[in-house]
């Protein structure tokens, strides 16, 4: 948790373990050569009690001769949705990070200890979790935010506390059972205890070895969804279906959670209800399919895709560029541009056609050509094909998504559709034996 020489915030609120806490890292300091700084935010919720707290940490962090940063939050309001206890713990850690970032601090300590890891882990298991949940209070996170009591009880805190005479102040929001947490404290485990007496131990045991079977079983997930992700964005990650549905259940959990969070940051409001959602929605025989999750997150089976969303892609509106000769012309909804230039058969018999680029007879297109978007009702003679199909079909053929067809140029020749970008020619402008002229276009 700690190397020689490190700077440490210490948070510190005035209660037993924070105390035992900064007390022994106090004693440990010359030994492990590190630097303590005292931090204590108000969260302004208990007016009375608050100031006395900060008055309490001030006066240690004096008496140890220790810098103290404080803060205080005189109006904490909740957005939709959230708790109270949700947006003080936001606005906690968000004063934690200020501090590390300003005091250039390699580590955050932090006071929970053994009976808090014991009580996280009844209250995830009472909600429903799975191996994730039952890790509970992770010891280290990023690297940074420590927890060196988690392996201490909190009778053993008090013992230590009182040997040295050292005082500390009692929260009486602790007191009250209508928070879940205090109710487990303050009810359950005392029940539970009687049954087990090292039921806290059991279960920071639980903790532990759930943690390290969640470590592996993450990091087999994460090359696997580096393995069949095949576009990213910041927002947007698209998994080959094809391959995500040969994977393990347990594997495609991981990989479902991973995903999310690399597009929302976080995995809060994501339950288990969701993860069974997204994998029922890929089992679907639907070929386009899409489910809502909180906080705007956006899954949609695609034909062969999984696609992670924050919020729905922007919409591609209507567009239609006349082009009168040859040159570059700028699409500009699709960030495209459109390249026409007259070749000769020898260039024509030399180029590597790519799906960029359409080959067509020049003497046979009537200008002004336009590139515009598709339209309800275009229809052509794809190259190969005896007769008119529609456009609507060939994206079906070809699993465009429904959102992506928007996107997709169409070069037009009066009313004819010439080529599809990407996709084919009309048979109509085909080059032939007879062809003189030949129009290269290429979309970049």
């Amino acid at each position: 948790m700690i190397n020689r020489g490190d700077s440490i915030i210490v948070a510190v609120s005035g209660g037993a373990d924070s105390v035992c806490l900064l007390k022994i890292l106090y004693e440990l300091r010359e030994y492990l050569n590190i630097s303590l700084t005292v931090a204590h935010f108000d969260h302004g919720l208990r007016p009375k009690e608050d100031e006395k707290e900060t008055e309490f940490v001030a006066k240690l962090a004096k008496k140890l001769n220790l810098a103290l940063i404080c803060d205080t939050s005189n109006n904490i309001t909740t957005a939709h949705g959230s708790s109270i206890e949700e947006k003080a713990r936001e606005m906690r850690y968000q004063f934690f990070q200020k501090a590390l970032d300003e005091n250039h601090a390699q580590k955050l300590a932090l006071g929970h200890n053994m009976n808090d890891q014991a009580e996280t882990v009844l209250m995830h298991f009472l909600r429903g979790t799975g191996l994730t949940g039952l890790s509970g209070i992770p010891p280290i996170r990023q690297n940074c935010l420590i927890r060196p009591l988690i392996d201490i009880t909190r009778d053993e805190i008090h013992a230590y506390l009182k040997q040295d005479d050292e005082s500390f102040i009692i929260d009486s929001s602790n007191l009250e059972t209508r928070y879940l947490r205090n109710k487990i404290r303050l009810e359950l485990l005392p029940l539970l205890l009687d049954y087990q007496p090292k039921l806290v131990e059991h279960l920071s045991e639980l903790a532990f070895l759930c943690r390290q079977e969640t470590q592996f079983i993450d990091e087999k997930a994460k090359k696997a969804l580096k393995k069949i992700t095949f576009d990213s964005s910041k927002h947007s990650l698209d998994l080959s279906l094809t391959t995500f549905n040969t994977i393990s259940c347990s594997l495609q959990y991981r990989i479902i959670r991973q995903a999310i969070q690399k597009i929302k940051g976080n995995l809060r409001k994501i339950d288990r209800g969701h993860i069974k959602t997204i994998i029922n929605l890929a089992n679907s025989d639907k070929p386009q399919i899409k489910v809502n999750l909180p906080e705007n997150i956006i899954v949609k089976k695609i034909y062969n895709r999984l696609r992670f969303s924050l919020g729905d892609m922007i919409e591609t509106h209507n567009f239609s560029y006349s082009m009168n000769n040859m040159g570059r012309f700028q699409i500009q909804e699709i960030n495209k541009t459109i390249s026409l230039t007259e070749i000769s058969k020898n260039d024509f018999m030399l180029s590597a056609h790519s799906p960029e680029e359409a080959f067509l007879d020049l003497d046979k297109l009537k200008w002004p050509l336009r590139a515009r978007n598709f339209r309800r009702g275009d229809k052509f003679i794809p190259l190969g094909v005896n007769g008119f199909k529609k456009v609507k079909d060939i994206f079906i053929d070809n699993k465009i998504p429904s959102e992506e067809r928007k996107k997709i140029p169409i070069l037009v020749s009066r009313d004819d559709i010439a080529w599809v970008y990407g996709i084919r020619i009309d048979d109509r402008y085909k080059i032939k034996q007879e062809t003189k002229r030949i129009l290269r276009c290429k979309v970049e």
